[in-house]
């Protein structure tokens, strides 16, 4: 798995669908990137939110919604 591949295809991916829930973006990432988890998603999303390329939204009922900055 190369994990360096991975945030362009989280913004690619955003920018054809538009925003996704926390679930539906895990869904999708690992049919693309075998053995990835959701712990690596979640340290993925921090580390993007943090360079400004995605912001990430608190829902109710503990969802998120992942949506390009």
């Amino acid at each position: 798995m190369d994990t360096k591949l991975i945030p362009a295809n989280i913004i690619d991916l955003l920018k054809r669908t538009g925003p996704l829930k926390f679930a539906d973006l895990l869904k999708r990432t690992k049919k693309q990137h075998s053995g990835f988890s959701e712990e690596h998603l979640n340290t993925l999303l921090m580390k993007m939110e943090i360079q400004g390329l995605v912001r990430v939204y608190r829902l109710p009922k503990g969802k998120r919604r992942i949506e390009l900055a």
